[in-house]
């Protein structure tokens, strides 16, 4: 059981440094190109940017599974690498359909992945929203309160 929860923390840890640096990587590149999309598409250009930031999320939590996956495989729990990222995407996404389990020795691994990924995907969806906040400030299409505590 110990040995279950320490690789997964390590796990757990692998994968907040992934996000952190991929969560960055996007913010960077829509404060860079945001304003450019925004002024060649002004129609679309908040649409494109949202593609790219919902993609980029998308391609981030597919590396998470794949890490999960290849320990799964690394330790011998699934027999082919289909298995292990299928069985590692649906219990990442909280899914778990239940048609692949695993061993008694790397159940408890299963659940720690389980609820980073619920934490994960709650980080992105944070992002996604200010991301979006951020465009709707710039063009006035929500009101910001003030902090002077004026009314």
């Amino acid at each position: 059981m110990l040995l279950q929860l320490f690789l997964g923390s390590i796990l757990i840890i692998i994968c907040v440094i992934n996000h952190a640096f991929c969560l960055e990587f996007l913010l960077r590149r829509v404060k860079r190109f945001g304003a450019v999309w925004e002024v060649r598409a002004p129609a679309f250009g908040h649409v494109l940017i949202m593609i790219v930031v919902v993609l980029g999320l998308f391609m981030t939590h597919t590396i998470e599974a794949w890490i999960w996956a290849s320990f799964y495989h690394m330790v011998g729990e699934t027999t082919t690498m289909h298995d292990a990222i299928y069985f590692s995407t649906v219990t990442f996404t909280t899914l778990g359909f239940g048609d692949i389990t695993l061993s008694p020795d790397w159940q408890l691994t299963s659940a720690l992945q389980a609820v980073s990924g619920i934490i994960l995907f709650g980080w992105s969806t944070a992002f996604l929203v200010n991301v979006r906040g951020l465009f709707w400030r710039k063009h006035d299409a929500i009101h910001t309160p003030s902090h002077s505590g004026e009314s």
